[in-house]
């Protein structure tokens, strides 16, 4: 991971005006650190976007010493800035999303992703908003993405890949819907809704016999799971006609 550049502030004071009119004020310019020595320390100046602007200076050590003063609050606060930006286009995403806006949505939801393109409901949002509006090819990228997203173990984001499982079933793509339940499964080995979604994948794929096992599977880890108990019955024998099971609890 690479290491984030450590930020400064040079605080100066300036003669604005002319005359009667004259007065001093002071600017704070903000810089982020390029590399240093034990002479010199190199700085690029940032812009009113936080972005570095301009070949890097060279500042002598005693006068940075000096004169620049260390700003860590100041990547956090830029971190916070991000985030709201990120939950807001989110938000509008949804927002347009529900009133089948579909290209203000995805618009919405790219917005977010060119902010944080790992934003796991950014993406899940982009994809269905794609998917809704008839470009089935690109959300199924999008989708892909998804489920390769290795940073983003933590357990609670499982049921970001469940939904995506359960919107990917929905439209018939049973191999891109089991990645992302596997995905969900490989944060949270534990939940048997995951294995009930799972086995639905399989069995509405024509796969019975794996739908059978993980069916067996989400009962080992709930005995009493009702769903899977029904859903088990409905297709023992395999040969025998089947009828669609119900979503699982807990299933988006």
């Amino acid at each position: 991971m690479e290491t984030e550049k450590r930020i400064y502030s040079q605080t100066k004071k300036i003669k604005v005006g002319a005359g009667g009119t004259a007065k001093v004020t002071e600017i704070t310019n903000y810089y982020q650190e390029v590399e240093k020595d034990e002479n010199k320390v190199l700085l690029r100046l940032l812009d009113i976007d936080d972005q570095p602007v301009g070949s890097p200076m060279a500042v002598p050590r005693e006068e940075f010493l000096k004169e620049y003063v260390y700003r860590p609050e100041y990547v956090q606060k830029k971190k916070a800035v991000k985030t709201q930006k990120v939950e807001g286009h989110v938000r509008a995403g949804d927002y347009h999303f529900q009133k089948n806006e579909f290209f203000s949505a995805e618009f919405e939801y790219g917005k977010a992703l060119a902010l944080d393109q790992n934003h796991l409901r950014a993406n899940l949002g982009k994809g269905k908003a794609l998917f809704a509006a008839g470009d089935k090819e690109e959300a199924k990228k999008v989708f892909s993405r998804l489920s390769k997203l290795d940073a983003l173990y933590e357990k609670e984001n499982k049921h970001i890949f469940n939904e995506v499982g359960i919107e990917l079933r929905k439209k018939g793509l049973f191999a891109e819907a089991i990645m992302n339940y596997r995905k969900a499964i490989s944060i949270d080995g534990d939940d048997e809704v995951l294995y009930y979604n799972l086995a639905r994948a399989f069995f509405e794929q024509g796969d019975h016999r794996e739908a059978v096992n993980l069916l067996k599977t989400a009962l080992r880890v709930k005995p009493d799971f009702k769903e899977a108990l029904v859903f088990l019955d409905s297709i023992q024998p395999v040969s025998a006609q089947n009828s669609p099971a119900l979503e699982a609890q807990g299933g988006l």
